[in-house]
């Protein structure tokens, strides 16, 4: 597999590997910084002031010391009365016109190999690309938290069933699997038992700002509402499970391709490397793939035909599509571009 270790979008970054380089997975790659921003305050329109000689009074800080966020930088009494407070961390930068100028702590990233690997690519202005041995598997949204740990299974009873005062806390730090669609319980547990991540199938929408305030990482195979995960791919995540895995949680842009993933190591032994998987494989009869949009969403079954000739569906629109065969028995046409293939 090939892992893309790419910089935050406006970051200066300082690529610290070369083409040929091997990397453990947490191995600082590159070192980044996402440049500050500058946030003007206005004091004189703030507290009303009309003549300028006035603001020497109200001003609490001065140029080049550092502010904390919510500190009283300016009034007349620094306990009471209308103050004006720092919105941020940062360095008083400039004092003119009435107005502070405050330059924001800039945010220094360390971003991590995530995978046991080599180099094999390097763009001074975007990042890396690692070569590895694993399986990937991606999802269709994510809480934009990247974490790395070892892949667990839930317990047969449900993520919400763990109990919180248990002696043995063996999913602290892990990235837990759950066929289940996750809840507002299972949020509370993820929580008190301190999980790395989660990869699960879905969640109701209304949990979305939920899932961003939490601290570890959240992907979803599926989407949003009461779907349960594929078979294919749990059964996959089953087998590898007890091995390091990276969870990108990356959420989707429309103006980028990532995608969020799950990336899990596993050990080289002494077998020969696997053969690259092609990212050209055209779909054929006999491939297992699934279905990426409703009404089949997360289902996989078999191609059992590939019509060379548009194909009517029921919404009205006659297009290219595969009949499909589901695990659940049921035939149906679905257009080509609703496919991904599934493999090792």
């Amino acid at each position: 597999i090939h892992r893309e270790c790419l910089l935050p979008e406006n970051a200066i970054g300082n690529i610290r590997v070369s083409i040929g380089k091997r990397v453990d997975i947490r191995d600082v790659v590159i070192q980044s910084v996402v440049p500050s921003r500058y946030i003007i305050l206005d004091v004189m329109h703030f507290f009303g002031l009309k003549k300028m000689d006035a603001l020497a009074d109200f001003l609490h800080v001065g140029v080049g010391d550092l502010v904390q966020p919510d500190q009283v930088i300016a009034g007349k009494s620094l306990t009471k009365g209308k103050r004006l407070r720092s919105p941020v961390k940062g360095l008083v930068a400039h004092i003119e016109n009435g107005r502070i100028i405050l330059q924001e702590m800039p945010d220094v990233m360390n971003l991590e190999a995530g995978v046991r690997g080599r180099v094999v690519q390097v763009d001074p202005q975007r990042g890396v690309v690692i070569e590895a041995v694993g399986a990937q598997t991606q999802g269709v949204w994510g809480n934009g938290r990247l974490t790395i740990g070892t892949l667990t299974l839930e317990p047969e009873e449900g993520i919400e069933n763990i109990q919180a005062d248990t002696l043995e806390r063996r999913f602290t730090g892990s990235i837990v699997v759950t066929r289940r669609p996750l809840t507002a319980a299972g949020f509370k547990v993820m929580i008190d038992q301190s999980f790395a991540g989660v990869i699960a199938p879905s969640m109701d929408a209304s949990l979305i700002e939920l899932a961003m305030m939490f601290e570890g990482s959240v992907l979803l195979t599926e989407g949003f509402g009461n779907i349960r995960m594929s078979s294919v791919v749990y059964n996959m995540l089953a087998e590898l499970a007890g091995n390091q895995t990276t969870l990108d949680a990356y959420t989707p842009s429309r103006w980028e391709t990532r995608t969020p993933e799950a990336i899990i190591s596993v050990p080289r032994g002494e077998q020969k490397n696997p053969s690259r998987p092609n990212a050209m494989t055209a779909l054929r009869t006999g491939m297992t793939v699934r279905i990426t949009r409703e009404p089949y969403l997360g289902l996989t079954g078999k191609i059992l035909d590939l019509p060379t000739k548009p194909v009517l569906l029921d919404n009205g629109l006659r297009i290219l599509a595969a009949q499909i065969e589901l695990v659940v028995g049921e035939t149906v046409f679905v257009p080509l571009a609703n496919l991904e293939i599934l493999g090792r």
